[in-house]
């Protein structure tokens, strides 16, 4: 492909970018040349390049005569609108576990508020879906309950809002659970108070999430030891041109960029939805004939990949039909 100084292109649409495993970690199943994550939901890639300078000044009015360049820095900052489990380990330097039939387990922390129903008992809890569960207490992950007090009205004297137990055996069933006393802050731990009807009660309790058909669950864990990777990263967008108005695919390669620990995930009521951010330090690297280099950007036309005939419609490849 011709290099003409005058050709002149636009660049707008967003890059999708993927990762590709620089050595081993058998540890995590991934192999050297693994891709290891793909980002096809960005709303911006940006790539950053800076540079320190000096120069040798002298003369009348002391002017620049010289200068020196150093210290070059190129960062990749990649904004996704959306998340994987996969991405935000990937981020944030963590490792996944999933519930095995090995019996590792995820413990979920839960919470519910029920109302205390005319005879005294607690109803069954239910999922998002209407069905009904049940729940253990044991000693170590006892079922915590806090009394809120009335719906509406007033208690007077014997007020029971803020009282608590926990329950360190038995089911809390389908059929509910019966009554249950609190103690109570105002007259003393001794002494204990029962819940009555209509009372909100805040029920606190750990569930243990393992393989199976009607469970699951996925754990990322952050430890302070725990770093992000180091990584060859490939984007690929594409520019237009001014001449024919037409599409041409446009790529970067990054051999070494190291992905930086800063992170931050935003969670508010209000606005537009969260969006997360990546930032890659992009590293020396040494090319196929031992060159140093940092980045390279590729403008191609390839067979399947478009080309004078493609139009304005370049996306991913099709399989052929058979």
């Amino acid at each position: 492909m011709a290099v003409n100084i005058f050709d002149k292109y636009g660049i707008k649409e967003v890059a999708n970018v993927y990762f590709e495993a620089l050595d081993n970690d058998t540890a995590a199943g991934v192999y050297a040349g693994d891709i290891v994550l793909y980002l096809d939901t960005l709303k911006v890639s940006t790539i950053e390049t800076t540079a320190e300078n000096v120069a040798a000044q002298g003369g009348w009015g002391n002017p620049k005569l010289i200068q020196w360049d150093y210290g070059k820095e190129i960062n990749l900052t990649l904004e996704d609108a959306l998340i994987s489990l996969e991405s935000l380990r990937f981020m944030m330097g963590g490792s996944i576990k999933k519930p095995s039939s090995s019996g590792d387990k995820v413990l979920v922390h839960r919470t519910a508020e029920v109302t205390v129903k005319s005879d005294g008992s607690l109803p069954a809890l239910e999922d998002r879906e209407g069905n009904k569960f049940e729940i253990t207490a044991s000693p170590d992950k006892p079922i915590r309950l806090i009394n809120l007090g009335p719906a509406t009205g007033e208690r007077g004297a014997n007020a029971a809002a803020g009282t608590r137990t926990q329950l360190t055996s038995g089911k809390w069933g389908k059929n509910g659970i019966k009554g249950v006393s609190f103690k109570n802050p105002l007259a003393g731990l001794s002494q204990e108070v029962s819940a009555l009807p209509g009372d909100r009660i805040r029920a606190f309790w750990v569930e243990e999430v393992a393989a199976d058909s009607t469970t699951s669950a996925v754990e990322v864990t952050i430890s302070p030891d725990t770093f992000p990777g180091t990584y060859k990263v490939v984007g690929d967008t594409f520019m237009r041109s001014e001449k024919t108005g037409k599409d041409e695919m446009f790529q970067f390669v990054i051999n070494k960029a190291k992905v930086t620990s800063d992170v931050t995930i935003t969670l508010e009521a209000e606005g537009d939805p969260s969006t997360f951010e990546m930032t890659l330090n992009v590293l020396r690297a040494s090319n196929d004939d031992g060159e140093n280099e940092m980045m390279k950007l590729i403008r191609y036309t390839t067979t399947g990949a478009g080309g004078d005939a493609s139009g304005n419609d370049i996306g991913s490849l099709s399989a052929a039909e058979s």
